[in-house]
């Protein structure tokens, strides 16, 4: 049986790189009694992407560190994918890969990379590891299972059968709820808690079976955001 004295869970990140130092230097992760869960979106919007990539890349498979793909991990694979067949160069399209990537923050991350002289090495590292990443986790804890997807799932169906658009775009059950009557708890990320009409912290609902975790990091006043799921205890980012 998994037994943690902490089951952590970080939402988005968008390249917030001071934000995110702040809150993790308060989580105080102890990989010898903590499981974190990160849940995906550490690039694109925020103004240091560069930083929290290679941070990424260090702590990616280190002990009880769970680093899911998001939906802006999967829209730099896609962009790069696109560049390399060579698809990219022969005619740019509005509707492709890198111009969504581009438009949805990839802009400054590109150009944080393009800045560190190291391009080269930067993107096929990160592009490795995208590959790597897991869209969901599951785990047991205390009797109680826990799921862990970026953006959306269906309660009622099993993780290894859900649909990959589902696990890293839709909104649906951030913006409904009601759908889920599971006995599962379910962390998410992607849907801001500001857009559904709440202030920027970790929203628990449907009785504390739904908790949604992404508080805004690269909004004027959002935050990054970590929660204990054992306790209820939040930590948050304070820059």
């Amino acid at each position: 049986m998994n037994k943690f004295d902490r089951l952590l869970v970080v939402g988005d990140i968008h390249g917030k790189w001071e934000r995110f130092m702040s809150v993790y230097d308060k989580v105080q992760f102890d990989a010898e009694k903590d499981l974190i869960v990160f849940l995906g979106d550490y690039l694109d919007r925020g103004d240091n992407p560069v930083p929290v990539m290679e941070w990424v890349l260090e702590h990616y498979g280190q002990k009880n560190m769970i680093f899911l793909r998001g939906n802006h991990e999967q829209m730099f694979y896609d962009a790069f994918e696109e560049l390399e067949s060579g698809e990219g160069r022969k005619c740019f399209s509005l509707d492709s890969p890198l111009a969504l990537w581009l438009e949805n923050g990839g802009q400054t991350t590109y150009e944080g990379i393009r800045k560190t002289g190291r391009k080269d090495e930067l993107i096929p590292k990160w592009l490795d590891l995208i590959k790597k990443m897991p869209l969901c986790f599951e785990i047991e804890v205390n009797n109680q299972i826990y799921w862990f997807v970026h953006a959306n799932c269906n309660p009622d169906m099993p993780l290894t059968e859900q649909d990959d658009i589902d696990l890293l775009w839709r909104r649906t059950l951030a913006v409904t709820p009601s759908l889920h009557n599971g006995q599962q708890i379910i962390a998410l990320g992607h849907t801001p808690v500001q857009s559904l009409g709440h202030g920027a912290k970790p929203q628990w609902l449907q009785d504390g079976r739904l908790v949604l975790m992404d508080t805004g990091s690269y909004l004027g006043t959002g935050k990054i955001s970590c929660a204990d799921l054992l306790s209820g205890e939040i930590y948050q980012s304070s820059v």
